[in-house]
């Protein structure tokens, strides 16, 4: 099961989004805590696409969610010209990705808490430590997609460890 979205610069798609993957059939099985790790982990992806999104021809954002051979795919195109944009958002990636996602979410609160700014920027790191998605990133041009991914089978085992 898969679906698509094409996104304008509107906040609200959040609420689309939402109602669809908690209408998914296929995350019954999984249980509701994956289903709230997809939904936190989507509107994370959109939230950074819909900001960081600038350029001519930006907008509209894609949206892909699928669930397919025991795995949940969430993926997040938008388009960037900013060369800053686009290093800092593979090194964040690079880093969630080499290390341990707990201490970077503790790392970043710390600075948030120490230096604010009025950005979190915790979304990425919320993916990987919260949710507990796989991130990737790649970059052609100035096309950003933003993949997040989680074995269903991860959700039976999570789960059982906290029945513990």
């Amino acid at each position: 099961m898969s679906f698509d979205l094409q996104i304008e610069p509107e906040w609200n798609v959040i609420k689309k989004i939402k109602e669809r993957i908690q209408a998914e059939p296929a995350l019954d099985g999984p249980g509701a805590d994956f289903r709230d790790a997809a939904l936190l982990t989507a509107i994370e992806l959109v939230e950074n696409g819909l900001k960081y999104s600038e350029g001519p021809g930006a907008f509209p954002v894609k949206f892909h969610f699928e669930v397919n051979g025991g795995e949940c795919l969430i993926e997040v195109m938008n388009f960037s010209a900013s060369a800053v944009h686009k290093t800092t958002l593979l090194q964040l990636v690079e880093r969630v990705r080499a290390e341990d996602p707990f201490t970077l979410y503790v790392e970043r609160l710390e600075q948030v808490k120490d230096r604010p700014d009025g950005y979190s920027r915790m979304g990425l790191i919320r993916i990987a430590y919260e949710a507990e998605f796989s991130l990737s990133a790649k970059i052609t041009g100035d096309l950003i997609t933003l993949s997040a991914r989680r074995a269903l089978s991860s959700a039976s085992s999570a789960g059982s460890e906290s029945e513990l």
